[in-house]
């Protein structure tokens, strides 16, 4: 793309062979020759297809023809294929040059309205810009596309042929996707377009609408590389890949783990001391609440006064629970009275005070501390994000159960008459009896149901309906029906 003596649009030499010294920036760096026949040959060669997917117009309905599936005989709807080395491909304005499967090369559509003209320097003024600056780090399309009339644009690049199986995840495919999003949102591409049916650089019809196209040069990028390059320009981070530690052996690993939970377990004490010391008043300095409570809203100047007041007596729970001190039915109902105060102070409506009356206010007390003293999370205490390990890690962690594992069997295989296999074999008995009770109650409970809808209306209950009836599932359900078909007392319609 160097420039020569001549300073026209299409005078741009070098675009071809070689990463330029001095280019148009007026032109976004671009060339300005029309592609030609040899160009749309080397791009068909590197798509590596036989035909293409192909719209003569924007009713996309008609790229699609309906035929008749011998075997099954239903309708189904098949794509029409253009092979590329026949005339009528050029007869194609929209054209599909990926699909979910196989890309080799990437299409980003820019929605900005530019000048009518169809040349590179009459893009919009941002697009210039941004394509000017790709074009001077060496990673400028490979195609460029100009609507004549609007000034909008396509550009293609040439990348290393992705694939995917139906169904199946692919990371090249996730990279060729995070790079089509970094890239479009600097380019304030249309967020809306599929990357499916594009612009076909292959047509050759009189259409006024039709992109006039500009081929560049025939470089293949490597995405990873193409993605840095494009977050640093934007800005953004990098994400490179999570580095996993490595240990010697198992029980480097273990002593690691143990050595993280005991940091874990003095951050969360340290972090449940901050909380219970100045939670409270922190609370002042949150512009989301108003005197300590949290208003929840029914409708713009309308406060659900109960829940309000409810939510904060709870909260006020576990911060005495979590600080050691009782939970007296004052304070609970101190706190209750304070929220709901603030909730008619500020969203009252037109409405008057309907605070409910001591006993209520008594037994929300009790429900209060039944709800704190049963909870087995603390909602209001620090926590500490456990750290993901790998398959191999895990493993070598689960011998630190493994070993009492061991012991246990042994002592069934060794003393099965002992105290410690007596003691086992009653806490089993013990389980089997309540599973056997729990399964007939089950049993009688789907019986009666069923009987019950036979008598009344004739008609058998569905197996959905069971399961929500009785609320068990749906292998629960098939194995009790079965049983009672089995013996007798299931109905027969």
């Amino acid at each position: 793309m160097i420039l020569s003596n001549d300073s026209s649009p299409g005078t741009l030499t070098g675009a071809r062979v070689g990463t330029p010294s001095r280019v148009r920036q007026d032109c976004a760096g671009l060339d300005d020759t029309p592609a030609s026949q040899l160009d749309r040959e080397k791009l068909l060669q590197h798509l590596g297809r036989d035909a293409l997917h192909g719209s003569i117009s924007r009713d996309f309905q008609s790229a699609y023809r309906v035929v008749v599936d011998e075997e099954t005989g239903k309708k189904r709807s098949v794509p029409r294929l253009y092979r590329t080395d026949s005339e009528k491909l050029g007869r194609c304005e929209y054209v599909m040059l990926t699909n979910k499967q196989y890309s080799a090369v990437m299409v980003i559509d820019v929605d900005q309205p530019g000048e009518s003209g169809g040349h590179p320097v009459h893009l919009n003024a941002y697009v210039k810009s941004v394509i000017f600056a790709l074009v001077q780090r060496g990673i400028g399309p490979a195609w460029a596309g100009i609507n004549p009339l609007s000034g909008k644009a396509q550009f293609i690049w040439l990348i290393d042929p992705v694939y995917t199986g139906k169904n199946k995840h692919s990371s090249n495919m996730e990279l060729l996707k995070a790079t089509s999003q970094e890239l479009g949102a600097l380019l304030a591409h249309d967020p809306h377009f599929a990357h499916r049916f594009s612009r076909s650089p292959f047509y050759t019809g009189k259409s006024v609408e039709a992109y006039r196209w500009y081929h560049q040069h025939d470089r293949v990028i490597r995405l990873q590389d193409f993605l840095r390059q494009v977050r640093e320009m934007a800005g953004h981070p990098q994400y490179g890949k999570n580095m996993r530690q490595q240990f010697s052996s198992g029980r480097e690993l273990i002593n690691a783990v143990k050595a993280r939970r005991e940091e874990a377990q003095a951050f969360k004490a340290l972090a449940e001391d901050v909380e219970n010391e100045i939670g409270a008043g922190l609370d002042q300095y949150d512009p989301e609440l108003i005197d300590g409570v949290r208003v929840l809203w029914i409708s713009q100047g309308c406060a659900a006064r109960d829940e309000t007041a409810f939510r904060h007596a709870l909260k006020t729970g576990h911060r005495l629970r979590a600080a050691g001190q009782r939970l007296t039915d004052a304070a609970i109902i101190d706190a209750y009275e304070h929220a709901y105060n603030i909730a008619q102070h500020v969203g009252a409506a037109g409405r008057r005070s309907e605070m409910p009356p001591m006993r209520d206010r008594q037994t929300m007390a009790r429900r209060v501390r039944g709800y704190v003293t049963q909870s087995r999370n603390n909602a209001y205490s620090g926590s500490h994000a456990p750290r993901k390990t790998s398959s191999s890690e895990r493993k070598a962690l689960a011998t630190m159960g493994r070993k009492g594992g061991q012991k246990a069997a042994q002592r069934w295989k060794t003393d099965p008459q002992g105290e410690y296999a007596q003691r086992q074999i009653q806490k089993l008995e013990k389980t089997h009896r309540l599973k056997k009770a729990q399964g007939r109650s089950t049993k009688s409970r789907i019986s009666q149901m069923v009987n019950d809808q036979y008598v009344q209306t004739g008609t058998l209950p569905s197996w959905l309906e069971i399961e929500k009836e009785i609320g068990v599932s749906r292998a629960t359900v098939a194995r009790h029906v079965a049983a009672l078909k089995k013996s007798g007392d299931y109905p027969e319609l």
